[in-house]
């Protein structure tokens, strides 16, 4: 997709706290550490750090890719994924976790245009929730596993200003519209003519709206 093909209105989902309302890759660590309760000292190093970069943000993103890759430690990218696309489609079919506004917003702005998710969460979590939802036409834009070196990581992770690089990479060039909940996808929201944050925490309202004083907050 070239900027010259993209469609006169484009909207730009976050999916984590967005679409679905916690985070979808923690559920799916959470579980293996339930199942597999012998992973956890492997992970405590690890998860101790991402604990602490609470204050540094800039240092989450490799800190969770250590986290991840120390959680899926022993197991294949086949049988993640496949843990990943379950997870998806069970999210959408639980309205414990679904965002039915968000999903109603997403109905709405794909009859006007194009709607693209860009999440930091697995590609085959956000692709497996939005075709359980019949929503086969909202492009995705998310963090990858792969497989090769020794392990199960994170690769392309799609966290922060990275969704700027990645939604680019993609053929995504401009949006007209942004939802996310969080401070780290400002750079996502930045390019946007409408900006809406979504159940978002005071604080990332109170940053947003020193930003952008027309801000639009919704609580879903």
């Amino acid at each position: 997709m070239t900027h010259q093909e993209q469609p006169p209105h484009h909207a730009v989902f976050d999916f984590d706290g967005v679409l679905v309302r916690r985070d979808s890759t923690v559920e799916l660590l959470r579980r293996r550490f339930h199942r597999r309760p012998w992973l956890l000292p492997l992970a405590l190093g690890p998860l101790t750090a991402y604990a602490a970069t609470v204050a540094a943000p800039p240092l989450q993103a490799p800190a969770s890719r250590v986290v991840v890759r120390a959680a899926l430690a022993g197991t294949t990218r086949a049988r993640v994924e496949a843990s990943g696309r379950a997870l998806g489609a069970e999210l959408a079919g639980d309205d414990r976790w679904r965002v039915d506004a968000a999903v109603e917003a997403v109905r709405t702005h794909l009859a006007a245009g194009a709607v693209t998710v860009v999440s930091a969460g697995l590609d085959i979590t956000v692709r497996a929730y939005l075709d359980a939802l019949d929503l086969h036409d909202v492009a995705v834009v998310a963090s990858r596993l792969d497989g090769r070196l020794g392990g199960v990581h994170l690769t392309d992770h799609t966290y922060g200003a990275a969704k700027v690089v990645r939604a680019a990479a993609a053929g995504l060039h401009r949006w007209d519209v942004a939802y996310t909940d969080a401070a780290s996808d400002f750079p996502l929201l930045a390019p946007a003519r409408r900006k809406v944050l979504v159940n978002a925490r005071p604080a990332v309202v109170a940053a947003a709206r020193l930003r952008w004083p027309d801000v639009e907050v919704v609580t879903w």
